[in-house]
């Protein structure tokens, strides 16, 4: 991934962990909800280590229920702040 591209891949690498989390689901548990997907490619993305496919971050919206708008969409640190602080895989 591009150095450039980084701030985007940690806010939805962000987004997909709090949307996880309040919906109470592990990685493994969205992963079973995710066609083709494990449970380290979510946390890959989570912790924005890798680069990945539209249609896998589609595939994710899709089993957290909620739209590709808002898991790309920077929702400013107090939104982050309701996470567990222990969270890597609750």
């Amino acid at each position: 991934m591009r150095a450039r591209d980084e701030k985007y891949f940690e806010i939805i690498g962000k987004n997909v962990r709090h949307f996880r989390i309040s919906r109470g689901l592990s990685q493994q548990s969205l992963a079973v909800l995710c066609d083709k997907i494990d449970r380290s490619k979510i946390s890959d993305i989570e912790n924005a280590k890798e680069d990945f496919m539209m249609s896998t971050l589609l595939e994710i919206c899709e089993g957290l229920e909620i739209s590709l708008n808002e898991v790309i969409q920077d929702h400013g640190d107090s939104f982050y702040s309701t996470m567990g602080r222990n969270s890597s895989d609750n």
